[in-house]
C-alpha cells in the first residue's frame, strides 16, 4: 500500500513520536510511506526513521496547510491516509475533500479524552461532529477514548477501532541496558516523570505527593519542556522537593534507565505511552488511574501500582511502598517487561495494517 501518514508539527509529544514509529514499522513491512506535516520543523524529526520520505505540507499554520494537503494527495495519490492529533484530522478530511477523486481512505486517530480535555469548545466539537464521520475509520487509543467519541459524537459503534500506542519495545530496553551513567548526581532515590510541562501531566499533582514524602533524599526528575517550567520550579522550591528538569531530551528511556520509580501523575491520557517507555526501561510504575490509558496497561499489583484519579495521598502511599519495598518494585518491573511487548510497533503496526486493509 501507498501509506501517507499526517502530522500538525514535528513537536516532541506523543502523538508525533507514535506516528513517526508506525511510518518506520510500515515501511519495514514493505509499504510505501511518506510522512508529511504541517509544520515541517521540531525535535521530533531526530525520531524519523531516515528511510522514511517526510514532506511539509506547510510551511505555517495548520489551517494553513489544507490546499497543499490536497495537493500531495492528489500527486501522491496514496491508498490510505493516517492523521493524528484533533486538528490534523478535521484538516485531513477537508483536505481529502478539496483534493478530488479517486478518494483515498482515511483513517483518524484520536489520542485524548475531549470530556476530560475541557479545552475544545464549541465550534471545535462542532467541527469534530462533521468531520469524524466523514472518515473510513477512526482510531481510539484507549477503550474509553472510543466509548466518549461513540457516544459524544454519534459515530457507528463498528467505525470506531481500539489501537494502542505502538512503543519499540525491544530497541528501547537495549537502549536502557546501555544507557551511560547518570547525567546527573545521583544522591538519593530517583522518582522521575517525563512529558510535556503542561497542566495536563500533573506534574503539580506530583509535585505536592512528593513532597508528602517528607523524604528529603528523593529527587523528583521530570523529563520534558513547556511553559509550566517556572511555576513547576517555583512549586518545588517552596515545597522543600527537590526538583532537576534537564529539558526535552532525545532518549528518555537514558534516564528512566536509573529511576527508581516512574510515576505517571496526568490529568487525563489518551493512552499513556510513556508507561510502556518506563516498563521498557525496567523501572517501577506508579499511575493514575485517569481517563482513560493507564487501566488498558496496568494490572494493578501485577504489572505497577494505580492509584485512584487524583487522590494524591494515595500517590504518595503507593511511591513509599515502591521505595521502601524494592522486591515488589523488582517483581512488578519484571512482570512490566515481559507483558509490555504486546505493544511493540510491529504488533500495533499490523493491527493499523490489517485495518487499512479491511476498508
Amino acid at each position: 500500500m501507498r501509506i501517507l501518514c499526517f502530522l500538525p508539527d514535528f513537536g516532541g509529544g506523543g502523538a508525533q513520536r507514535t506516528l513517526i514509529n508506525l511510518s518506520a514499522a510500515f515501511g519495514q513491512a514493505g509499504h510505501d510511506v511518506t510522512l508529511a506535516a504541517a509544520q515541517p520543523d521540531g525535535p521530533a524529526r531526530a525520531w524519523v526513521d531516515p528511510k522514511v520520505r517526510t514532506m511539509a505540507a506547510g510551511p505555517g499554520q495548520l489551517r494553513n496547510a489544507l490546499f497543499p494537503l490536497g495537493r500531495m494527495i492528489r500527486e501522491e495519490r496514496p491508498d490510505v491516509i493516517l492523521s493524528s492529533v484533533l486538528d490534523a484530522n478535521i484538516g485531513a478530511v477537508a483536505a481529502r475533500a478539496l483534493a478530488g477523486r479517486p478518494r483515498p481512505k482515511l483513517v483518524v486517530r484520536e489520542t485524548n479524552s475531549h470530556r476530560a480535555r475541557g479545552d475544545i469548545g464549541a465550534i471545535r466539537q462542532q467541527l469534530t461532529r462533521l468531520a469524524y464521520p466523514r472518515a473510513d475509520a477512526v482510531v481510539a487509543l484507549s477503550e474509553g477514548v472510543r466509548q466518549e467519541l461513540i457516544e459524544d459524537y454519534g459515530l457507528a459503534p463498528n467505525a470506531v477501532v481500539t489501537i494502542h500506542n505502538p512503543v519499540e519495545f525491544d530497541a528501547l530496553a537495549a537502549e536502557a541496558r546501555k544507557a551511560p551513567p547518570p547525567p546527573l548526581a545521583k544522591n538519593g532515590p530517583w522518582i522521575m516523570g517525563v512529558g510535556r510541562l503542561i497542566r495536563q501531566k500533573g506534574f503539580d499533582r506530583l509535585i505536592r505527593a512528593v513532597a508528602a514524602l517528607n523524604r528529603p533524599e528523593v529527587q523528583l526528575v521530570l523529563v520534558g519542556e513547556g511553559p509550566d517550567r517556572e511555576a513547576l520550579a517555583t512549586q518545588a522550591r517552596e515545597l522543600g522537593v527537590a526538583l532537576h528538569m534537564p529539558g526535552f531530551v532525545r532518549q528518555p528511556v537514558h534516564w528512566l534507565a536509573h529511576a527508581d520509580l516512574f510515576v505517571l501523575s496526568s490529568r487525563w491520557e489518551g493512552f499513556g505511552h510513556v508507561i510502556v517507555e518506563a516498563m521498557a526501561a525496567g523501572a517501577p510504575v506508579a499511575a493514575f488511574d485517569c481517563p482513560h490509558g493507564p487501566r488498558d496497561i496496568i494490572k494493578n499489583r501485577v504489572n505497577g501500582l494505580l492509584v485512584p484519579d487524583g487522590e494524591e495521598a494515595a500517590l504518595t502511599r503507593a511511591m513509599a511502598e515502591l521505595l521502601d519495598d524494592r522486591d515488589l518494585a523488582k517483581r512488578l518491573a519484571a512482570s512490566a517487561t515481559k507483558d509490555a511487548a504486546r505493544f511493540s510497533s510491529a504488533a500495533i503496526a499490523a493491527q493499523y495494517l490489517k485495518l487499512f486493509s479491511g476498508l
